[in-house]
């Protein structure tokens, strides 16, 4: 399932970042990070985490993501377990590939997006995710994120024009298992509408929850 977070960042975050990595030596070749056959089909460049001023923009990052209700209840993070900068010029792109599901020896269960540039600033650049039975296509406003099982084959169109900013990121979950962390997330969703006096549509998503359930679990 994927999940999108509208506005994690507001304006005034997006323009102090961006403002921190318009400084001169920020970015190298992002190629060097990759492994096994994504290295291949890698061409952008990447912040470097020593440079000045990055530090800073990756805490404020992943304080705006582990300070979010939805981004904590559909990750339930154990662990981020890596986060880059990563900035895509004119003609650049990342080939279709799998994450690795190891990361520092730890296991990576979601991926994420956090779009930084708008998308009136570049032409393609497109998040192409392949999810089985078709292929989704994602292009966020500034300061919206994508999130997403990292067992899915994905990749970043060539950019036509302008350049592309984004943060990308990947988590450990407390959850392992896919289908149970979306269940939990459905049950969370039933109960916030509860809450807030949706109770049509809070029965609907137990309703479904329900069947989901049964279905999990049911021997026919």
């Amino acid at each position: 399932m994927l999940i999108y977070i509208r506005d994690l960042l507001d304006r005034a975050q997006l323009d102090a970042i961006a403002e921190r990595l318009a400084a001169p030596g920020i970015f190298a070749p992002g190629a060097s990070t990759a492994a096994g056959r994504a290295r291949e089909v890698k061409r952008n460049l990447q912040a470097r985490s020593e440079a000045p001023g990055v530090k800073g923009v990756l805490k404020l990052i992943e304080a705006a993501l582990l300070g979010h209700d939805v981004f904590r209840a559909a990750a339930r993070p154990r662990q981020l377990v890596r986060l880059v900068i990563s900035r895509y010029g004119e003609g650049m792109y990342y080939g279709p590939h799998v994450d690795a599901p190891l990361m520092d020896g730890v296991r990576t269960d979601l991926s994420f997006t956090l779009f930084l540039s708008s998308p009136d600033d570049y032409g393609g650049g497109e998040l192409v995710i392949d999810m089985g039975h078709g292929q989704e296509v994602v292009k966020l406003a500034a300061g919206s994120l994508v999130l997403y099982p990292t067992r899915y084959l994905h990749q970043v169109a060539p950019i036509t024009s302008g350049a592309r900013l984004a943060a990308v990121g990947w988590v450990r979950s407390q959850i392992r298992d896919e289908a149970q962390r979306d269940l939990l997330f459905d049950l969370d969703g039933a109960i916030a509408d509860l809450a807030a006096g949706q109770s049509r549509r809070a029965g609907d998503g137990l309703a479904n929850l329900r069947a989901n359930l049964v279905r999990l679990w049911v021997e026919d």
